[in-house]
């Protein structure tokens, strides 16, 4: 029989990266871009931007890294719509390695002691 895991901390949203701490014109300025670029990024299907309960957008450090990813595409004279594919594919591709890791670590079973 094994133990079951330990309880995991509470997270504080500081830790969260799915979060939306950020107002439009800090997220802008944080990354390098316009308010306009992160409009177009959610318009085009790249996240969807939390709204606050006054309908202002608010954004996570996922959104942003995602927003900062298409950006340097959009830099090398990728379109915006073949961006948000792009930067799509690859997080589904890293989520698919992640889960290929648990997995080979589940099949192995525990480490010897």
């Amino acid at each position: 029989m094994t133990d079951p895991p330990a309880p995991r901390p509470p997270v504080s949203a500081l830790d969260d990266a799915s979060f939306p701490a950020y107002a439009m014109s800090a997220a802008a300025a944080a990354i390098g871009v316009t308010a306009a670029f992160l409009r177009a990024a959610e318009a085009a299907g790249l996240f969807a931007a939390y709204r606050s309960t006054g309908g202002h957008r608010r954004y996570s450090r996922e959104d942003l890294q995602r927003a900062d990813r298409a950006r340097r595409l959009l830099d090398d004279g990728t379109r915006m719509d073949d961006a948000v594919r792009i930067v799509s594919l690859e997080y589904q591709l890293a989520a698919a390695n992640a889960m290929i890791e648990i997995l080979r670590r589940d099949r192995s079973g525990p480490a010897p002691r």
